[in-house]
């Protein structure tokens, strides 16, 4: 984030490293722009759905919709979350719509290919209105957010300061999941579970945005959590252990 030729992604289909791959390409070989293109990818086994028709720009801009029935369109109790997951961790962000759905609960999912894509942007669009005094651009993650006032949960395998970056661009209550600490564990699950990043967790937040906005009552809401599998906790915060 802090380095401006940077341009860093994190992306977690195949589909998406080609796009982005073609567009670093372009950039640095084809435009000879002084850019320079950061990937991380991952070695875990999971499905590798085809790319969705129009989603090329949402991918190189920061974030793309992969799944989810749309905030305007709530479940059976009238609720709705939307969930931004990035890299390996939108698979855990996909099985915690799932989870919801068992509540009643539409989830409405994003893959955010760049955090600081979409915060660059951001900050770009309000710049630009600050300078001018003209009427400022609206950031692309406001206008895919945009619409309904469900509650946002971001969950990202980096710092939680990752997510933090598009706070004041997202237009609802936002929650950020990370991996702050130090990691100890011997597998990919026992680890999502120590930095509460897993689709549990993610679930559990989701829960809890839904409470602190009123749309559902406490015990509603530990009934819900206790479906899905989540114990409410009392241990030390990740980067204390």
């Amino acid at each position: 984030a802090g380095v401006p030729n940077c341009r860093a992604w994190d992306p977690a289909y195949a589909y998406e490293i080609a796009v982005i791959v073609e567009e670093g390409i372009r950039e640095m070989l084809v435009e000879q722009r002084d850019v320079f293109h950061y990937l991380t990818v991952g070695n875990e086994n999971y499905a590798q759905p085809s790319m969705p028709e129009g989603a090329r720009e949402g991918i190189l801009r920061g974030m793309h919709r992969v799944a989810g029935p749309g905030t305007r369109d709530p479940g059976p109790g009238g609720l709705a979350v939307r969930l931004l997951g990035s890299g390996a961790i939108l698979t855990q962000a996909l099985a915690a719509a799932e989870l919801l759905a068992g509540c009643g609960i539409a989830a409405e999912v994003f893959s955010v290919t760049s955090w600081t894509e979409l915060q660059r942007e951001g900050i770009e669009c309000e710049r630009a209105g600050r300078l001018s005094f003209e009427a400022a651009g609206t950031p692309w993650i406001t206008q895919q957010l945009a619409g309904s006032a469900a509650p946002v949960i971001a969950a990202s395998d980096y710092l939680r300061a990752l997510p933090e970056l598009v706070r004041a661009f997202v237009p609802a209550r936002y929650v950020t999941l990370g991996t702050d600490g130090f990691g100890r564990s011997d597998t990919r699950a026992a680890l999502r579970d120590f930095f509460e990043v897993d689709a549990k967790a993610i679930a559990a937040a989701a829960l809890r945005a839904l409470l602190d906005e009123g749309t559902l009552d406490a015990k509603t809401a530990r009934r819900h959590a206790k479906a899905i599998g989540w114990s409410e906790r009392e241990s030390a915060p990740p980067w204390q252990r």
